[in-house]
């Protein structure tokens, strides 16, 4: 089965201070925090999880590939394993393939 990647473009668009991140706060302490998938690894400071992020439609072009590749079309279903806050899953409702 030929290698597909539908995602190394968008994250190399994506501008982070990953050494910053990695020193700024105890991360044995964020990852309690974080492992308890409430309010503040959802919602609360980035450095707990998801928390901080406001969605900007970047997933768009990922969902409108994978649609494209797949031949997808409205009301098939697709099964996101570990899909976070569900923006790609969510943009998926958005494309189709005609």
């Amino acid at each position: 089965m030929p290698y597909i990647d539908f995602v190394s473009s968008l994250h190399k668009a994506t501008k982070r201070d990953y050494i910053g991140r990695i020193i700024s706060d105890d991360k044995a302490e964020c990852a309690k925090i974080a492992k308890k998938y409430g309010y503040d690894y959802w919602e609360g400071d980035r450095k707990y999880g998801y928390g901080g992020y406001k969605y900007d439609g970047r997933w768009r072009k990922v969902a409108e590939k994978l649609a494209d590749h797949y031949r997808l079309k409205p009301g098939q279903k697709v099964l996101d394993i570990g899909c976070g806050m569900a923006h790609l899953l969510y943009e998926l409702t958005q494309v189709t393939v005609g």
